[in-house]
């Protein structure tokens, strides 16, 4: 229940800032690129907890070092 009421918090942050964000720029000509970012740091803003849940962020870590090893030894040979 903790973990929703934090989500819910974290989000409710997120909107306010992005409001701050639209409503600081000069014109409305870059409006539709700063909504895209944004909005693609709201999904991983709630994808976050699910990572959480299911592992993933360690799996992705352990994958990218045994990458950047193998492509070390590559590099050594």
């Amino acid at each position: 229940m903790q973990e929703i009421l934090n989500m819910a918090r974290y989000v409710a942050v997120f909107y306010l800032l992005e409001q701050m964000v639209l409503n600081l720029l000069p014109g409305r000509t870059y409006e539709r690129y700063v909504r895209f970012y944004l909005g693609l740091l709201l999904v991983l803003l709630l994808l976050r907890p699910v990572f959480g849940i299911l592992r993933l962020t360690e799996q992705m870590d352990a994958e990218a070092l045994i990458y950047e090893l193998e492509q070390e030894v590559d590099r050594l040979r």
